[in-house]
């Protein structure tokens, strides 16, 4: 037998060895972010809130439990409604309500961790006062006018206590979700902070630079840089010299699961009879 191979046929062994050469390459990869420690800001507590125009006004409702809401119950429902200890008492950003005459009213305030806007609210009906948060529900008892004036006499009263708002939230093909927040006060509206990882478990990234403008945003970290054009909902995570795609999710739509479910805030405080009740 001929053990020769003809021209023809080693070609066809070079072109099957090539294949084989660049089938067992590794495939291009996108870096991945990885976490690190987060920028540190030095966060003021809120400002102080003015209670004194009516302070007369004003009813203490408790649950027993040292958990303590205060409010007028038949004033505007937009403003002096606070939650607190019984020594510092934050006030509450108040989206609806209504009242029919002096026999009821509900108010329904900002917690973003409830599956729906109206099941984070304050109503009095029958006349009970009753907290509702997500399907829960909590009787609070009015304090008799002695004791009440103690805890008003004694307690400080801030503004707002959670200083972050939701900037923007993009996901790639793998479930990779990318965040950044920043302040929610005039002297801290570029503090960006910039988050990443699979759903459950976003991890914080330390941003060497941050370009915020017109033209959109770049937060750059050790790892890659996260290109924002929030007017054309384009988002690009860049590494080396990849780009990987992403989707932007609009975060009004998605609040609940970015307080709830990404992880970024898990066990952190509103400042909202919910973070209790």
């Amino acid at each position: 037998m001929n053990s020769y191979l003809t021209i023809k046929q080693l070609s066809r062994v070079g072109t099957l060895l090539l294949l084989l050469a660049l089938t067992s390459l590794p495939l291009p990869t996108i870096a991945k972010p990885k976490a690190v420690a987060p920028v540190q800001f030095a966060e003021p507590p809120p400002p102080s809130a003015d209670i004194g125009a009516v302070r007369d006004k004003l009813k203490v409702l408790h649950d027993g439990k040292n958990h303590y809401l205060v409010l007028v119950p038949f004033g505007d429902i937009s403003t002096h409604l606070y939650y607190g200890d019984g020594k510092a008492f934050y006030a509450q950003r108040v989206f609806g309500g209504g009242s029919q005459g002096d026999t009821a009213f509900d108010r329904v305030f900002w917690d973003p961790r409830a599956k729906a806007r109206w099941q984070a609210g304050i109503g009095f009906r029958d006349g009970k006062y009753t907290v509702q948060c997500e399907d829960r529900q909590t009787v609070l008892t009015p304090m008799p006018a002695t004791e009440a004036e103690k805890i008003l006499s004694q307690a400080k009263f801030f503004d707002h206590l959670w200083s972050r708002r939701a900037y923007a939230l993009a996901r790639d093909q793998t479930g990779t979700y990318y965040y950044v927040d920043t302040g929610n006060r005039p002297d801290m509206e570029k503090q960006f902070r910039l988050y990443a990882g699979p759903r459950g478990s976003l991890q914080p990234l330390a941003m060497v630079n941050v370009v915020s403008d017109s033209a959109g945003d770049v937060f750059s970290t050790k790892s890659g840089n996260l290109r924002l054009i929030l007017d054309q909902k384009v988002s690009v995570w860049h590494a080396g010299t990849k780009d990987l795609p992403l989707t932007l999710l609009p975060v009004e739509d998605n609040a609940r699961m970015i307080y709830a479910e990404l992880g970024v805030y898990l066990g952190k405080r509103l400042g909202t009879p919910c973070d209790d009740l």
